[in-house]
């Protein structure tokens, strides 16, 4: 048997991938793309916690049943490396072979080429190994780079393990986790993705007040965001700790929307009247993406205070939008 020198694994634009977490959960699937109609259907509902109201510097925003380790739909072969020595790259290889994208955890940035914190910060990370070149003795890569541009790049195999070792010296002992589609097909099911929608609405201040317990869910979560920018705004969340990340999540939150109300739409035979409208809000989501970045870049507080307006102004609207389209699942209820 001729042994392979190089293989890379096909990758499709992911739906969600503001953490690596989330991004392989469509990014994977090309051999079986239907998987997609599963996020489709009911990976919709924004969360986030409330520790930022008293001292944490991060609201947690995600996306619940977005990370890949919820999706039902792909085989899964978990490993620690803690004692594959020699023997981890064999390993890699051979799942790559069989298919199967190698996630991995519990590797040390610092030390790997291409990666966010490359010579710059240790940091005990994560991210997917897509392809491999037995030539040059490489992987290709999945992961944010040193520019925070999440892409495919390749690594020395040298530089991830010297980034394994350092994570043993400290009692870190990363796993890779063989991931690969099953082939069961997935239809899209407006009145399930419908339903998730209802579930997204019910959701205010009443439901979740600042004083409660536990986490928040579905779209009040946005109104939370702005008063995580009202913390940048007073000071008591310091410019140095900023999460950047967050205004990323809800653009992707309102493009996966909208793909979503067109299937509706179209499932129904309905005019696309509540996608074309439901565009300018994947548009403002943009621009307050960008302006947010810009933010990051060079701090200027004005920019919040302009993002903190059009942020309501989304939220209105999309909760207006989304009330139309399931007015009839929500019993004629606005």
């Amino acid at each position: 048997m001729t042994m392979k020198k190089k293989i890379e694994l096909p990758l499709l634009e992911p739906m969600y991938s503001t953490y690596h977490h989330q991004a392989p959960g469509t990014a994977i699937i090309e051999r079986n793309p239907s998987i997609r109609n599963w996020y489709l259907n009911q990976v919709m509902i924004l969360n986030c916690s409330r520790k930022f109201l008293t001292g944490y510097t991060s609201p947690e925003l995600n996306i619940v049943d977005a990370h890949w380790k919820e999706n039902p739909y792909f085989h899964k072969s978990k490993h620690s490396i803690r004692f594959y020595n020699g023997y981890v790259h064999p390993i890699i290889r051979n799942m790559i072979d069989a298919g199967y994208y190698v996630f991995f955890s519990g590797i040390d940035d610092y030390y790997v080429q291409g990666k966010t914190w490359y010579h710059e910060r240790h940091f005990c990370h994560d991210g997917m190994i897509c392809g491999y070149n037995r030539e040059n003795k490489t992987y290709c890569i999945y992961a944010y780079d040193n520019n925070w541009v999440y892409r495919k790049f390749w690594t020395p195999q040298k530089a991830f393990d010297a980034g394994r070792r350092a994570m043993f010296r400290e009692g870190i002992y990363g796993k890779l986790y063989g991931l690969r589609p099953k082939d069961e097909r997935i239809s899209f099911d407006p009145q399930t993705a419908l339903s998730k929608i209802c579930e997204y609405l019910d959701s205010d201040m009443d439901k979740y007040p600042e004083n409660g317990e536990g986490k928040i869910y579905g779209i009040v979560v946005q109104e939370y965001i702005a008063k995580y920018l009202d913390k940048l705004l007073d000071g008591s969340i310091p410019y140095e700790r900023i999460d950047g990340r967050i205004f990323r999540l809800i653009w992707e939150h309102k493009k996966a929307m909208l793909e979503r109300i067109i299937l509706i739409e179209q499932s129904y035979g309905y005019p696309d009247s509540i996608s074309s409208r439901y565009r300018n809000v994947v548009t403002y989501a943009n621009q307050m993406r960008m302006l947010y970045a810009s933010h990051l870049v060079k701090r200027r507080d004005s920019v919040l205070v302009s993002i903190r307006k059009m942020l309501i102004e989304l939220i209105q609207s999309e909760y207006r939008l989304l009330s139309e389209l399931t007015y009839d699942v929500r019993g004629g209820k606005q």
